[in-house]
């Protein structure tokens, strides 16, 4: 048995609790991304459908951008991607506002499917430098955990 080994370091337990917490995330926008993206015919998704009705396309709009804000500050977005969320939302309210027209343009807005797509690609980023650092603790070198915990929780921006 190789002595090194057996004092190996294993990840913070924030950073293993991080990590679940991203990949459920990361099953739970999935799931609402195919809500969105496509229920009818692989391209027409609950928004188009629920957009026949406008006051409930508004707030259907509402809920799930806040929906996906609260998933931001979940996985520890930076305020780019919340601003985009926001941005995006806005967008699609504003072309559900013009009936006819705005419904066939809100058909493939998807705006839902974006937002979550932009999440996920947040979460993988995550869980690829996680993956990356555990694969060098499992070669026996010493990567710098601060740095990853920095990258996670404050976006980078701790002063040293």
């Amino acid at each position: 048995m190789d002595i090194n080994r057996s004092f190996q370091q294993s990840l913070p337990l924030k950073v293993e609790a991080h990590e679940e917490n991203l990949l459920q995330a990361r099953n739970e926008i999935q799931k609402f991304i195919k809500l969105s993206e496509g229920l009818l015919f692989g391209k027409l998704g609950l928004d188009a459908a629920i957009g026949l009705v406008p006051i409930v396309d508004g707030l259907y709009t509402g809920i799930a951008s806040v929906w996906l804000l609260l998933q931001s500050y979940r996985i520890r977005t930076d305020f780019p991607e919340k601003l985009l969320i926001i941005i995006l939302t806005f967008a699609d309210i504003l072309v559900g506002l013009f009936p006819g027209p705005g419904d066939i343009v809100d058909a493939f807005f998807r705006v839902h499917a974006w937002n979550g797509s932009l999440l996920i690609g947040h979460i993988d980023k995550q869980i690829s430098l996680i993956n990356r650092v555990r694969e060098q603790l499992n070669q026996g070198l010493n990567p710098d955990v601060n740095a990853l915990e920095d990258i996670l929780f404050r976006n980078g921006k701790t002063k040293r």
